[in-house]
């Protein structure tokens, strides 16, 4: 009798353990699981900037796309020299220090992270992480990402959008150029739109500013700023060569381009980041040691 109940007793603990492990494999995926920790950040004049390396920012805003953004207007701020030529500008400070995600864009911002003892950051050129991003979104969603475009004269969007949608990389529910003067009905069909990722191409410190004020009307997304990619995937501006970009120098290649445009704010740049380096609180090493 004892050994009857034995066996009873073995086959509904192995029915109860058949019955979990279906339940475990018909029960859907949790895409808006979190997969990289929130990194720590530095402080850089007046911005706190994430100490990430390109990879792990990436990492970081594809969980923010399928998580958080699918529940509101996540912020997603790149910091390069013309977010550092703006530092007195007390409206995109607060709009800097009110984003979910502050990154390193610019070989700048690095190298002044650095000095103030960033040990992981490395440069997350929108340029570049910008289709990892994409692609990171799209592989946990298991389609490709809703997508809107806001920025630029009228027709650069839209060239943009067309480039993204012909490499496969996005599906694009909605352009508008940066031009507008009165943004209410825009932003709602935006919010209408429902897209996964709102990237907006406005330059520093404008863009900023503009998602940090229409953040609460556009209901939800990975709110991306993205400064001059949208010229860059148009086949307006041309990236530099990768030996130029890889030790973060691509400012020279740009300037190159676009002297009269990008001289005078690179030109101001190098001050910005001389000034800032003589506050930095942590010294180069001694290279006589």
């Amino acid at each position: 009798m004892r050994a009857a109940w034995h066996m009873m007793g073995t086959h509904a603990l192995t029915l109860d353990t058949l019955r979990d492990a279906i339940d475990s494999v018909d029960a859907p995926e949790d895409i808006s699981e979190e997969t990289t920790p929130v990194p720590p950040t530095v402080q850089l004049g007046p911005f706190q900037v994430a100490d990430a390396s390109a990879e792990d920012t990436t990492a970081r805003l594809v969980d923010l796309a399928v998580g958080s953004a699918r529940e509101r207007a996540v912020l997603a701020f790149a910091l390069h020299v013309g977010g550092l030529n703006a530092l007195n500008d007390t409206t995109f400070v607060k709009a800097m220090n009110a984003a979910d995600v502050v990154y390193a864009d610019g070989g700048s911002v690095v190298w002044l992270a650095r000095r103030n003892g960033a040990l992981r950051m490395s440069r997350a050129a929108t340029t570049d992480v910008g289709w990892d991003v994409l692609r990171g979104i799209a592989d946990r969603l298991g389609r490709l990402p809703r997508v809107a475009l806001i920025g630029g004269p009228p027709g650069l969007a839209k060239r943009a959008g067309a480039a993204l949608e012909e490499a496969g990389a996005a599906e694009l529910v909605l352009i508008a150029h940066g031009y507008h003067d009165r943004w209410a009905d825009h932003v709602d069909r935006v919010r209408l739109a429902e897209p996964d990722v709102i990237l907006v191409g406005m330059g520093a410190p404008n863009e900023m500013v503009w998602a940090h004020e229409w953040a609460p009307r556009l209901g939800r997304g990975l709110v991306l700023t993205c400064g001059g990619w949208f010229g860059f995937l148009a086949g307006d501006e041309r990236r530099a060569p990768r030996v130029i970009r890889r030790p973060g120098l691509e400012w020279i290649g740009r300037v190159a381009q676009q002297p009269w445009r990008l001289g005078p704010r690179y030109a101001r740049g190098v001050m910005t980041t001389a000034s800032l380096s003589l506050r930095s609180s942590r010294p180069l090493p001694d290279s006589r040691r």
